[in-house]
């Protein structure tokens, strides 16, 4: 494995990521008090179903971005480029594209993804073909799991409220 040279520009991807998540946790919050208050108020079941939707895809986002953080903190820590990156870089480009309905969220995700394809441009890591779609898969492994994640959270919830 090549010893990475681009740390400082991983460092400052995973700040991008966890700054995402955090400001997307808070939004995630607020959304949550809001549909509380139009339930109480007996608002139209499409408002209703909005506001689940769309707190139900900032999950989404936020346990997949948990995931690839830790994956890009485990090639910081080792300081070793891993194909671990390509399974991060396809993981970004295949949430963005889930999560199009938040076009601001989706462009921050490009953009994250761009910036983790200039550092893997900039160092020998092998991605052909085979090895991207191997690393495609794992990916979406990713974001199956983040979706099982989001479904359980609302059974319990809805657990909770019967």
């Amino acid at each position: 494995m090549p010893v990475l040279v681009s740390r400082s520009r991983l460092t400052r991807i995973l700040y991008d990521m966890k700054m995402l998540r955090r400001r997307l946790e808070l939004l995630e919050v607020r959304l949550e008090r809001s549909l509380e208050s139009k339930k109480s108020k007996e608002a139209e079941n499409s408002i209703i179903r909005s506001y689940s939707n769309a707190i139900r895809q900032i999950r989404f986002v936020v346990y997949s971005l948990e995931v690839l953080e830790v994956k890009l903190e485990s090639i910081l820590t080792l300081n070793a480029m891993t194909q671990d990156l390509v399974i991060v870089r396809e993981a970004l480009k295949e949430l963005s594209r889930r999560v199009r309905s938040l076009p601001e969220v989706s462009a921050i995700l490009d953009d994250i993804g761009d910036s983790i394809g200039d550092v893997m441009a900039e160092i020998p890591v092998d991605v052909d073909q085979q090895v991207i779609a191997v690393r495609r898969e794992a990916a979406k492994k990713i974001l199956e799991e983040a979706e099982r994640l989001v479904e359980t959270d609302n059974s319990k919830a809805s657990q909770i409220a019967s």
